[in-house]
């Protein structure tokens, strides 16, 4: 588990983003919440699922997907090298869709070492990846993993921290507190920052939680809120924070 001392320091932590299909206005929302919310000893925090992998699942693949693995892994890295521009030094969580290149190498019976770093097959130096972080703050330990249950409050208190967050589940976005006679805590979800018209979330249509596009920012002394990306009726950010 990555320990992080963020006492005194503001959090960003960003949801679901599986490059190249993230939203048209994912950048451009995240750019305006870092001019608005942060200062330059921010720590910023990735859930996981950075990059999709479509064209590499396990799963059945939709024959009218426009790109190969090769297209989709270089508008991926495309889209992740704009994210770096904006946040250079990042922390991430390993994720089902972003270990994808790592689970396809143990399938195939590869030894590790024949397989280059996400740092070097993104271009992020100054990115970090870990299965487990836990975030110090003035508040108490927050805990961050990429998902492991949907069940609103177990993981927080299985942790036994102040606060926990989790991405992978897209249709949740919310922070719920639990009190108790000894420890006020919460237990958050946040969302995802994902392009739903895309096909590659075809699988998700009949669902009924839809997506819900925004990220949490964690204050100083370490209270949690919820950054909406609020969007007009043809699913474009309307360039507004709240």
């Amino acid at each position: 588990m990555k320990r992080l001392d963020a006492k005194g320091r503001r959090i960003l932590i960003i949801p679901d983003l599986h490059a190249p299909f993230e939203h048209p206005d994912a950048f451009k929302f995240l750019s305006a919440v870092k001019e608005k919310y942060l200062k330059d000893d921010s720590l910023i925090i990735n859930l996981g699922d950075e990059i999709d992998g479509n064209q590499i699942s396990f799963h059945d693949k939709d024959p009218d997907m426009p790109f190969s693995p090769c297209t989709e892994m270089e508008k991926a890295i495309e889209s992740i090298q704009e994210l770096q521009d904006i946040f250079p030094e990042m922390h991430l969580c390993t994720s089902n869709h972003g270990s994808l290149v790592y689970r396809r190498q143990k399938a195939a019976g590869l030894p590790r070492h024949v397989i280059k770093s996400y740092q070097d097959i993104l271009g992020t130096p100054k990115w970090h990846w870990h299965d487990e972080i836990l975030v110090e703050t003035k508040m108490g330990p927050i805990y961050l993993c990429h998902g492991k249950t949907s069940s609103t409050g177990k993981l927080v208190k299985e942790m036994g921290v102040y606060g926990s967050i989790q991405g992978h589940y897209h249709g949740k976005q919310q922070i719920v507190w639990l009190s108790s006679a000894l420890q006020t805590r919460f237990d958050a979800f946040g969302g995802a920052l994902i392009n739903v018209q895309s096909k590659a979330f075809a699988y998700g249509k009949n669902h009924l939680p839809k997506p819900l596009l925004g990220c949490i920012l964690i204050s100083k002394i370490g209270y949690p809120r919820i950054i909406r990306m609020i969007t007009n009726k043809d699913d474009r950010w309307i360039w507004e924070l709240p």
